[in-house]
């Protein structure tokens, strides 16, 4: 079941997606930052089915080469915790790694990260990406920079297909759902 995230863990998550404005302030913030800012927030918003946290003891947010965050992620979700679980960092190379995924990024412009993302639809993964087309070949989540804004999109379809729900509180700050709400 979703816990109801906090008032300041909303807080976060409106502040990660319009941080990035124009002025001097937005140009000491990298877009990467504020992208990791964003991923390490959703799974605050995300429900997985029961067999894919039962008697775990992280909650699992994977990044595929070419990391584009160096140690912002790792740093935002050090300490971390969801439910009594830990948020950890993994780096994901082959498939195979992806069944311990929880949240799956996947850098745009990499297409060796093709059958990272077909093994992943295939699990209860929120799988995330900047790629331009994600959200056409099976992505959930699908992050866009728009005038200087980091901001994303929603397949809730596919995040049905693999068993996820996602907030209602998150899909109201999408640019778009497809797929209907959840």
């Amino acid at each position: 079941m979703l816990t109801r995230p906090t008032l300041s863990q909303w807080i976060l998550v409106a502040a990660a997606l319009f941080a990035c404005t124009a002025g001097p302030a937005a140009e000491a913030v990298p877009e990467s930052r504020l992208k990791a800012a964003i991923v390490s927030k959703f799974p605050q918003f995300v429900e997985w089915p029961d067999a894919a946290v039962e008697g775990r003891q992280t909650i699992n947010i994977c990044v595929a080469a070419p990391d584009p965050f160096a140690s912002d992620l790792q740093e935002m979700v050090s300490g971390e915790q969801l439910n009594g679980r830990t948020l950890a960092l993994r780096r994901v190379d082959t498939p195979a790694q992806v069944t311990d995924c929880h949240v799956l990024f996947l850098p745009a412009g990499s297409g060796t990260n093709r059958p990272l993302l077909a093994a992943a639809t295939r699990l209860p993964v929120l799988t995330v990406s900047d790629d331009p087309g994600f959200l056409d070949v099976g992505g959930i989540v699908a992050l866009r920079v728009i005038d200087g804004r980091v901001r994303f999109e929603v397949n809730a379809e596919f995040a049905r297909r693999v068993g996820l729900r996602i907030s209602s509180q998150l899909l109201r700050l999408a640019l778009s759902v497809r797929g209907g709400t959840q």
